[in-house]
């Protein structure tokens, strides 16, 4: 389940939009897949949340954080290409996208939080990811 929701699906849509802007999956996927090693690492490790199966520990988060991950980051970063929309306003819809995401698995049982962890905290990492992505963009662009 996890290699589909995780990885599958959100690839096949994430080409199918990125197809005409594939220099993005290159660039961005990468750094967003970093971003999200390292955020579910630092959680996963302080027992803010945890994903199933949970035996397999952070082998769990695999299929997140090579899919939906990058792929929201890439989709992210087009879509300030793309849109009008301010960018403080994007990183917001997209912190709110991934925030209401993780909430469908948290109802599921698929996520649970721990120590506090909550849909607040969730939002607010997603923001600094989100915004972390978004400032590699902007510093391979200058490159």
């Amino acid at each position: 389940m996890n290699v589909w929701l995780g990885f599958c699906l959100p690839w096949l849509i994430g080409i199918y939009i990125l197809r005409d802007d594939r220099s993005l999956i290159y660039t961005i996927g990468p750094a967003a897949s970093f971003i999200a090693f390292a955020f579910n690492e630092i959680g996963y490790f302080r027992q803010w949340w945890q994903v199933t199966p949970e035996q397999f520990g952070v082998l769990s988060f695999l299929p997140y954080n090579l899919g939906v991950f990058p792929v929201l980051g890439c989709l992210c970063v087009f879509s300030a290409r793309k849109s009008k929309l301010n960018i403080f306003l994007l990183l917001i819809l997209f912190s709110l996208l991934k925030t209401g995401l993780e909430m469908i698995l948290v109802l599921f049982g698929k996520v649970s939080y721990g120590h506090g962890w909550n849909a607040f905290w969730t939002f607010f990492s997603y923001l600094i990811a989100c915004s972390l992505t978004y400032g590699m963009y902007r510093l391979l662009r200058r490159a």
